[in-house]
């Protein structure tokens, strides 16, 4: 591309990879963003309490309705990504602008952003308001260390935009995040072989004696994933600029100079040390200062599980050699895909969007490979197992909903203050308005909610559920001191209660949030093993981001993440604990309730002393487990009856990376009374489809679980939503997103009369035709339910229309045809007012 006057493209490239250069920036918006930039200088008023230092105006664009800014960071807000762009909004809401493009400088300059913010605004009454989508910023990080292909790609190497939609595209997420899932798709092509893109593939893996295809497959997910872990990792440092993983472990150059990189270099790195506390190291790892550097991180991501293939060999100091055998070039071209973008270690939010690889990445290239062909049958994983990635957006709502019914209730606190404090674009005027007792409240409530997915994929819900309980408490209870009262006063462990106390000391206060919160209320199941893999790994680097990197301390200062074992179980979730023996009596050992009330109580105990055992506690705690499952064999031999329940409680293995053929929150999480919140989305697969070689039927797997909503030629998805209602407390609230099939097929029937008698329905969304999911010719709705006795009748309301008690079965049976999604004639289930639904409508917006 000719260069059009002035900086060169190279120098271009070099001023997006040094200092802010306010010149260069006013150079790139009129030579290469905007085709009719129109210059005007003026500084804007900030407030005292700005996160700001200054904010100067340069100008706007007429065609692409957007003005130009440049906003200088106060020292030490520069992380306070939402703070920073509700702040910026508000000041050009009060201009009556729409639209800006705003140059983010930190205080000492060597870093920087390019922002798009935009949003929909009209006069009403005098009021600038929002209306409909929510406002966005999207931005690509820039200056030192960052990587710049990306940003110059879009912004610098293509065309002047001469419309708003143009200038968006400048900024498009989608295709940043479609070009990197591109580009890593093909590799995992590469790796396990098979046919993309007319191109076909011998693969690069290796396994011995391995011959399943999906054995490589999930190896090779797991593999991209752990590496693509250690990468965000990489990009973390302490104050002193020292990387949490050295930059040598993945250069080029070690590749180059290792006979086998994967054993050499990956294998000790995963197994030996990430995995194992620094005084247990063996030989060099023990030893060597590039080694030294990396901490401990425990947590179970890095175990060497058995379809990991590996066997320390002390010879070689690796894996024993040609069990798994991956070509050195697969990972120079992984890798240099890598070096082409930016990670940032912060999640993504619907609403602040850095254009660079987040941490939801990793949800995304999981869901996104499992649609990848297995060239043996033909088939898809995605067909099997129904899934499919949700949009940012819509978890974003659904949390936002499902958190804003349990405070209602929890809290008794005015709704309006309890709406305002959880989405993350505040009301005109906002302030945080709430008195100590009521934050205390509100912090009881947050403290003490139990969420669970219960087909939890790569982890989107309960990310979700975690990023917004911290938003909250941030705002509440800033300095973190009452979230602090509360979690010191359950810790019972002199050892951990010190530990928490240097964290708070330390200022790393997230830390502290997310720890509990993971503890307390982060619940989720899966039926695939590297399903939860995945979500446990989005999990740990979610609270790993936030804790403090210290070179002088112990380990680095890095606390060894929980164990997540019993947080997160691979199991089938439609499939409970068998209650009766074989000849459909009850036998002793299940009337026993005091007995199995003991048990019950020593695993849990085990189970929450496991979250933060240490490397020796751990194992201690694994052979406690076992010891209960050996006094439960000892009681079931001196009963002498043969008991189901007992045949899978013994067979049990939550340590080993394999599915349980049941599911029961008492015994895997210990939770008796029900979880406040079900949040998913879960997956839509006709019960008449084969899912095995013997071509089983879901039907055939289902039909004896006493389903009420079961119907053979109906979907799972109907199971799923009496699973969840019956998960629940006796007020919880329940929010998927699923199939709209049931509000008028047959099939539906059953759900529509379960819903009627055990539910009161809160809101129920349709979209019609409008395509939630790209993949996916679904069309789909977003339910929120309360769990209630309400006798067969239910509130029912549109927008245009006052409410009224009716049959829920029989109003959607005779209006069916109503059902479409915009914001005139939107087919509402709600309990709440008018002004409500039509607010949470246009929160949401058309996806």
């Amino acid at each position: 591309m000719a260069n059009r006057s002035g900086l060169s493209e190279d120098e271009i490239r070099e001023a997006l990879q040094k200092e802010y250069n306010r010149d260069n920036f006013l150079y790139i918006v009129d030579n290469y963003l905007v085709n009719d930039f129109s210059k005007e200088q003026r500084v804007y008023k900030i407030s005292k309490k700005s996160l700001f230092e200054n904010v100067f105006y340069f100008g706007d664009s007429k065609n692409c309705s957007v003005s130009i800014f440049e906003v200088k960071l106060l020292k030490g807000n520069e992380k306070k990504r939402v703070g920073i762009t509700q702040e910026m909004f508000s000041i050009i809401k009060n201009y009556g602008i729409s639209n800006a493009i705003v140059a983010f400088v930190d205080n000492d300059e060597k870093h920087f952003r390019y922002s798009l913010l935009t949003a929909k605004y009209e006069i009403k009454e005098n009021k600038i308001v929002r209306v409909l989508s929510n406002p966005k910023r999207y931005s690509y990080s820039l200056g030192f260390d960052c990587k710049t292909k990306t940003a110059f790609d879009y912004l610098i190497n293509n065309e002047k935009a001469a419309s708003l939609d143009e200038l968006v595209n400048k900024f498009s997420v989608e295709v940043v995040n479609k070009d990197f899932y591109n580009s890593i798709s093909m590799l995992y092509m590469k790796l396990v072989g098979g046919e993309r893109n007319g191109e076909n593939f011998k693969g690069s893996l290796k396994i011995n004696s391995i011959m399943e295809h999906n054995k490589y497959s999930e190896f090779a997910v797991r593999l991209i994933g752990r590496l693509i872990f250690c990468w965000f990792l990489k990009e973390k440092k302490s104050d002193k600029g020292i990387r949490l993983i050295p930059i040598e472990l993945f250069s080029i150059d070690t590749i180059n100079k290792s006979a086998n990189y994967y054993h050499d270099v990956l294998e000790p790195l995963f197994f030996e040390v990430l995995n194992t506390d620094k005084k247990y190291r063996k030989d060099k790892f023990g030893k060597e200062e590039i080694y030294n550097k990396i901490p401990y991180l425990n947590g179970g991501l890095f175990n060497p599980y058995d379809d990991d293939y590996y066997k320390y060999d002390k010879t070689s100091e690796c894996g024993i050699y040609g069990v798994v055998t991956i070509d050195n070039e697969w990972f120079i071209e992984l890798f240099k895909v890598f070096n082409t973008y930016n990670f940032t270690v912060d999640e993504n939010t619907a609403y602040d969007i850095e254009l660079s690889i987040d941490p939801e990445m990793l949800g995304r290239i999981f869901e996104n490979l499992l649609a990848e062909m297995n060239p043996e049958t033909g088939e898809s994983a995605r067909k099997n197992t129904g899934s499919f990635y949700t949009p940012r957006e819509i978890v974003d709502f659904m949390v936002d909903n499902s958190l804003l019914e349990y405070l209602k209730i929890k809290t008794k606190i005015n709704e309006s203050k309890l709406y305002n404090l959880i989405k993350w674009v505040k009301d005109d005027n906002y302030v945080i308005d709430f008195s100590f007792d009521e934050r205390k409240i509100i912090i009881d409530a947050l403290y003490n909610v139990k969420t669970i997915d219960i087909a939890c994929g790569s982890g989107a819900f309960p990310i979700g559920i975690l990023q917004k309980i911290v938003f909250i408490l941030e705002q509440i209870d800033e300095d973190a001191k009452l979230w602090f009262d509360k979690t010191i006063s359950s810790i019972k462990d002199n050892l951990v209660r010190k530990e928490i106390k240097k964290k708070f000391d330390s200022g790393a206060l997230n830390y502290i949030r997310k720890l509990k919160v993971i503890q307390n209320s982060i619940f989720g199941v899966d039926i695939q093993n590297i399903a939860v893999e995945i979500a446990r790994l989005r999990t740990f680097l979610s609270l790993v981001i936030e804790d403090n990197v210290s070179d002088t301390e112990e380990n680095r200062g890095i606390k060894p993440l929980p164990n997540l074992d019993f947080k997160f179980i691979i199991a089938n979730s439609l499939i409970s604990l068998p209650e009766t023996d074989n000849n459909m009596a009850y036998s002793i050992f299940e009337k026993d309730t005091t007995s199995q009330t003991e048990y019950i109580d020593e695993l849990k105990c085990i189970s929450d002393d496991y979250f933060s055992a240490d490397v020796v506690e751990k194992y201690e705690l694994i052979s406690k487990f076992y010891d209960v499952q050996k006094q439960m064999h000892k009681h079931y031999n001196d009963v002498g009856i043969r008991s189901k329940k007992f045949e899978k409680l013994s067979n049990w293995e939550p340590f080993k990376n394999i599915q349980s053929s049941w599911f029961d929150p008492s015994w895997m999480f210990g939770v008796e009374d029900g979880f406040d919140i079900v949040i998913g989305n879960p997956p839509y697969i006709q019960l008449q489809t084969s899912i095995d070689d013997k071509k089983t039927k879901l039907g055939d797997i289902y039909k004896d679980e006493k389903f009420k909503t079961f119907e053979r030629t109906g979907d799972i998805y109907c199971l799923f939503y009496e699973k969840g209602l019956s998960l629940l407390t006796s007020s919880g609230i329940l929010t998927y997103i699923t199939s709209n099939k049931w509000m008028r097929a047959g099939y539906g029937n059953k759900l529509r009369n379960y819903l009627a008698n055990n539910s009161n329905p809160l809101l129920l969304i349709d979209f019609g035709g409008n395509k939630v999911f790209k993949s996916a010719t679904v069309d789909v709705n977003i339910m929120t339910l309360q769990k209630s006795n309400n006798e067969n009748k239910t509130k029912a309301c549109t927008i245009e229309n006052s409410s009224e008690d009716i049959n829920l079965k029989e109003y959607i049976d005779d209006n069916s045809n109503e059902i479409s999604f915009n914001t005139e004639s939107a087919w509402i289930i709600s309990n709440d007012i008018e002004t409500s639904i039509k607010r949470k409508i246009e929160e949401i917006g058309t996806p």
